[in-house]
């Protein structure tokens, strides 16, 4: 996997996925759909609305099927909660067991970092078959965002339980979301092998692996004209193949939500539901 060249190889996958070939694009999208047992009775429209692996991949679901909760954060995606914990003096976040990143290496901001001191994390996991639309975890204004230019190592157990640092090393889109009593959220969401793009919805400014964005430097910012209104279990973003979602919370967002994140850890998630 070392020698692989991920980033090049993951935007010929990627590109292949958005092929509209009569016949070749149709029998990918199915042989993909039965692999992965995708639940097409969510879906917005049948398996043969979509015209191939890409489509299908970032498809809608129909209006209802994600309930919102009626707390203040609610998960982004559909996935598995893997890792969760409040942070030390150190800013750790945990990648897997005996594994620790910082949060200031995640965002490449250590100005950023500090605003998050004394808040608490988690990681969600999205495998192949879940919907991979991204949606916003409160109600609030999303104040910037950034990306963090990397590499594309896989995401699954087996890399993140290896790669030292995986998720500082791999690619990475930020948005920066302020609640309405000025507390603050992150959602952040990394790239992996055969990952194509990541796209925000609220610009088409932020599209990874699109040629759009400077890979020759550290970081790069983004910053609206004016603060852009998001609801909570409103449309956020989108992976174009699966992925893992970092969340991270302010302290006043922790210290009024005590239970935050505890009772998913191991459990599948899904858009809407409270955590």
């Amino acid at each position: 996997m070392k020698l692989l060249p991920k980033n090049a190889a993951s935007r010929a996958f990627g590109a292949i996925t958005r092929l509209r070939l009569p016949v070749i694009s149709k029998v990918a999208r199915n042989i993909f759909c039965s692999y992965y047992k995708l639940n097409m009775e969510e879906a917005e429209y049948p398996l043969e609305h979509y015209r191939n692996i890409s489509e299908l991949f970032i498809r809608h679901l129909k209006p209802g099927v994600r309930p919102i909760a009626d707390t203040e954060i609610v998960s982004p995606v559909d996935g598995v909660l893997s890792q969760t914990a409040t942070f030390d003096e150190k800013q750790e976040l945990i990648q897997a067991k005996g594994k620790t990143y910082t949060l200031k290496d995640l965002l490449r901001d250590d100005e950023m970092a500090k605003r998050f001191e004394g808040g608490a994390f988690a990681t969600i996991y999205l495998a192949p078959f879940n919907y991979h639309r991204i949606h916003s975890p409160v109600n609030g204004q999303v104040l910037d965002a950034s990306y963090c230019p990397g590499t594309l190592w896989p995401v699954n157990v087996g890399s993140v339980e290896r790669v030292e640092g995986l998720f500082c090393i791999n690619e990475r889109l930020t948005s920066h979301i302020r609640l309405e009593d000025g507390s603050e959220i992150l959602v952040v969401k990394v790239g992996a092998t055969n990952v194509g793009r990541i796209g925000v919805a609220y610009t088409d400014e932020l599209l990874t692996n699109a040629g759009k964005l400077p890979r020759n430097q550290k970081r790069f910012d983004w910053m609206p004209k004016a603060p852009i209104a998001v609801e909570k279990g409103g449309e956020l973003g989108r992976f174009e193949m699966g992925s893992t979602v970092i969340l991270v919370v302010d302290k006043k967002i922790r210290e009024r939500n005590p239970e935050l994140f505890k009772s998913r850890v191991g459990q599948a998630v899904k858009v809407g539901e409270a955590l």
